[in-house]
């Protein structure tokens, strides 16, 4: 069985391109789509790749993943012999997966010793100027203290054992600027501190304390069959809560390889869909890597550029944005777009007053005032 014949038993192939000898594109068994599938079966190597979730390989690779057959059983399957080397002979012993686990009692309570004084460090005068910096980040006192970060003014250097870690590892190094506790209930699973000052430079930006453990910041706002959001930066993830929060969930894997465990992949994978929100210049090997682990779920979602936070300090729409990545039926957020800034101004305060008075959810508040408003007298739409 060639790769054309294996592939077609699971999607539908029409050729395009005499390319390595004939492309053939499709919908990704795996992503869907229309034709992100791409496969050239008569190549000197055959192979296959699709264009969305990075997914590639050859006969037996598109075997040992979508059918879930061991290499030798794939090579039975496709009639190719087995190498008479020893590791085709035998099967490598699959490594049990990585344990998402949250750091030690100790630990736990040595940084929560240390965020809780940052956190009200931040609000007296040393912390002015990391104040000042969030502010300009665009988040409000209300998602600073939510989040409850925090400030740590000085440099300092502190004993592994005071943090339950082993005598014989470095010293734990706590450098002065912002502090983000990533907390899942009561448990401090990580702790990460964005570093200020004219000393900065490019990197470390942001330095993660010693000992913390490998999750996704906001994890457990996540809900089963009801929509979410991933970004990179904690940055980005407050901006998106902060604008749109009501909408959707919004994790954060803090870097382009975090959270890339088992127990937080199944968490996501139970959303309703998820919108894979990285840096807008470019789709990278972090996105495509959650694209694929979450499959049909996962789409793809672009800021306007940069990032969300980005978009927070330009003073963009981001709950439009998020709806139009959310693709809802209703568009009626799109009117409310072209209406002069006088009308959404008064269109904001009557949302406003409906969701305190009324007993609303935001967006139910601001879907109730376009209601009442959608025709303004006097007033030509722009």
């Amino acid at each position: 069985m060639n790769l054309l014949d294996l592939i077609s038993r699971d999607t539908t192939l029409r050729k395009v391109a005499n390319t390595h000898g004939g492309e053939y594109v499709g919908p990704c068994p795996r992503c869907g789509g229309r034709d992100r599938l791409r496969v050239w079966p008569h190549a000197e190597t055959p192979r296959f790749w699709c264009r969305q979730c990075g997914w590639s390989g050859d006969a037996i690779q598109y075997l040992r993943d979508h059918d879930g057959l061991t290499f030798r059983e794939a090579c039975t399957r496709v009639g190719r012999p087995l190498d008479d080397s020893p590791h085709a002979k035998e099967a490598p012993v699959p490594c049990p997966p990585r344990l998402a686990v949250p750091p030690s009692a100790t630990w736990q309570a040595r940084g929560g010793v240390f965020y809780e004084a940052a956190e009200a460090r931040l609000w007296e005068p040393p912390g002015a100027r990391a104040l000042a910096y969030l502010h300009h980040r665009g988040l409000t006192d209300d998602t600073i203290r939510a989040a409850q970060l925090g400030y740590h003014g000085v440099e300092t250097w502190e004993e592994p054992q005071l943090w339950g870690l082993a005598a014989d590892q470095k010293r734990i190094w706590l450098p002065p600027g912002i502090v983000f506790p990533w907390l899942i209930g009561s448990e401090l699973w990580h702790i990460s501190i964005r570093r200020i000052g004219d000393t900065v430079g490019i990197e470390p930006r942001y330095v993660v304390v010693s000992g913390s453990g490998n999750t996704l910041f906001g994890v457990d706002t996540l809900q089963p069959n009801a929509p979410a959001m991933l970004v990179e930066g904690v940055l980005d993830a407050l901006s998106v809560l902060q604008e749109a929060g009501d909408l959707l969930a919004v994790v954060a894997t803090g870097s382009t390889t975090g959270g890339r465990l088992e127990r937080w992949v199944g968490r996501l994978s139970l959303a309703s869909t998820v919108l894979v929100a990285f840096e807008a210049d470019d789709a990278g090997e972090a996105a495509a890597w959650w694209l694929m682990a979450l499959g049909a779920r996962a789409k793809r979602w672009r800021p306007y550029w940069g990032d969300p936070n980005q978009l927070l300090q330009d003073s963009v729409d981001l709950r439009m944005w998020v709806r139009e990545g959310l693709g809802s039926e209703s568009r009626w957020w799109r009117d409310v777009a072209r209406w002069s800034d006088d009308h959404r101004e008064r269109w904001g305060e009557r949302a406003a007053i409906l969701e305190v008075d009324g007993g609303l959810s935001r967006g139910e508040a601001e879907h109730a005032a376009y209601r009442l408003m959608r025709r303004p007298r006097g007033e030509r739409l722009v």
